[in-house]
């Protein structure tokens, strides 16, 4: 087991070799939501913006929704026909299971072993999945983005997992996940975050749907804390909780400091695609671009450069 020692040492490492675990890890620091959307917001004058940005009044409601709530539902944004195709497409992709690195590689969620209980698939397939990369383009979604930001957003990374149901739970003890149930947490990888979900999958009571605690964006919670249990007697956990339960295709744009969480899924698999918009690179990203693309007006190269190389 790693020691504190140890742990710090190979922080420093981390924060000296690499530029962006040093912003990662300062951003850490800075936990009140107040401070951290004004230092946002200050690093935005430096970035990049859409040059003559239009904002017509969808959009400015739909900012407000997202602004006030943490969650804006998006309505009709994926199509039946996209979502066949994405999942024909991951059908016969391997995934991992990001808990126990170094096993072996599987088909979800078939064949996924008994002790997994997130199935990942590979960054190489994540960027080449039909209509992916599309959809986290849109104009509406980026331009939403980026009138929250100030700046122009960067993918950071995109994620399609399965939540799989019927798991060890003996092989998951020390997982908190399973083990703490009732916990919902925020993301605390950039000092503005925001992520598009899509399900893949039909989500009901029984699938682990995703779950959040409207408005808690803005709640100073405890110093040093980023977790809540829904039992919590100092803060209206369960006046504000809600779940996300619909067909294949629902899809939500989400702050990432919002309380939230996936429930423990019962009796059924669920799939899920998570793309993050940040302000910063994130060093859990690829290290290089895994695609190249020729035409510049396809995707902002800008906005997609830690996936995408525009030749």
């Amino acid at each position: 087991m790693e020691t504190k020692i140890a742990r710090y040492v190979r922080l420093i490492k981390q924060a000296l070799t690499d530029y962006k675990w040093t912003l990662y890890y300062f951003q850490m620091l800075i936990l009140n939501p107040k401070y951290r959307k004004l230092i946002g917001s200050l690093f935005s004058y430096l970035l990049p913006k859409t040059p003559s940005n239009k904002i017509n009044f969808q959009i400015q409601k739909d900012v407000q929704i997202l602004e006030e709530n943490g969650l804006l539902v998006l309505d009709n944004f994926v199509t039946s026909t996209q979502i066949e195709e994405m999942k024909s497409y991951l059908s016969t992709k391997l995934c991992i299971d990001r808990q126990r690195p170094g096993k072996e590689t599987f088909l979800a969620p078939r064949f996924a072993p008994k002790s997994c209980i997130h199935a990942y698939y590979k960054l190489e397939d994540t960027v080449s999945i039909p209509h992916v990369l599309e959809l986290a383009n849109n104009t509406m979604i980026l331009t939403i983005i980026e009138e929250i930001f100030g700046a122009k957003p960067t993918i950071a990374m995109i994620h399609i997992w399965w939540l799989l149901s019927g798991f060890d739970a003996q092989a998951n003890s020390n997982e908190r996940y399973f083990t703490h149930p009732g916990e919902f947490h925020r993301d605390v990888d950039d000092w503005s975050e925001i992520k598009l979900f899509i399900y893949l999958t039909d989500v009901d009571e029984h699938s682990g749907p995703h779950a959040y605690i409207k408005k808690s964006h803005t709640w100073l919670l405890p110093p040093k804390t980023r977790d809540l249990d829904i039992n919590n007697p100092d803060f209206p956990m369960k006046d504000n909780f809600i779940k996300l339960t619909g067909e294949a295709g629902l899809a939500w744009l989400e702050n990432s400091y919002v309380l939230h969480r996936s429930l423990v899924p019962k009796n059924k698999h669920r799939l899920i695609v998570a793309v993050t918009y940040t302000l910063f690179p994130l060093p859990f990203g690829p290290k290089v671009p895994l695609r190249s693309y020729s035409d510049p007006n396809q995707f902002d190269p800008y906005v997609n450069r830690i996936y995408l190389k525009c030749r």
